[in-house]
């Protein structure tokens, strides 16, 4: 029993650390002014020398009182099934998110490699319980599948732009002009962007 209480407090621990780290991209801290609220709240400089739930407790509310909105995740109109639920707090999950969005692929194909991966530990099988280790191969498969899919998709592009006279520039300013010249990637290396560019050559 106090084997299980330690192991679940550990979790928590994590848990709140993961959320620490949300409410700074969210707060956009820069590491002086983040450094400095960890040193008030809490006596450290770094999440990890976070030992304490009570410690972890005093930075959120801390990050509260500056704006931070922790709340539980509500499931949004748009989300896809097999969504995790842990997803806002996982930097791993959201990689892995982004990557399936750009290949308009659903959670189920992630899921199957992730399962794969974890064959010896018995085959995970929701994203939401894969250790972070796991999670990073998972997120290797998928960019392997994404460069073979970008191999095709430039070649389509390249294809398009040629029987029209136009030059690889011309794609490019047209991911310019839709603030997609560099985000979430390189619009060269982005599927998405790929797809609309190729599309408004009639291709």
């Amino acid at each position: 029993m106090a084997v299980s209480a330690s192991l679940r407090a550990i979790d928590r621990l994590k848990a709140k650390r993961r959320a620490i780290h949300v409410a700074r991209r969210q707060l956009d801290l820069d590491d002086t002014s983040y450094r400095a609220l960890l040193k008030r709240a809490a006596g450290v400089s770094s999440s990890a020398d976070l030992v304490t739930l009570d410690q972890a407790d005093a930075v959120l509310d801390a990050l509260a009182k500056i704006g931070f909105a922790h709340r539980p995740k509500k499931v949004r109109p748009d989300q896809h099934p097999g969504t995790p639920h842990n997803l806002d707090c996982v930097l791993m999950l959201q990689k892995v998110e982004a990557l399936l969005a750009d290949m308009e692929l659903p959670w189920s194909y992630a899921e199957a490699i992730a399962k794969r991966q974890t064959k010896q530990a018995g085959g995970i099988e929701r994203l939401a319980w894969v250790p972070d280790a796991d999670l990073v191969g998972v997120v290797a498969a998928l960019h392997r599948e994404k460069k073979k899919r970008l191999a095709v998709a430039l070649d389509t592009l390249k294809a398009a732009l040629q029987a029209r006279g136009l030059t690889a520039e011309w794609a490019r300013q047209q991911a310019e002009d839709m603030g997609r010249l560099a985000q979430p990637w390189p619009w060269y290396e982005c599927l998405e962007t790929l797809r609309i560019v190729t599309a408004r050559l009639g291709a």
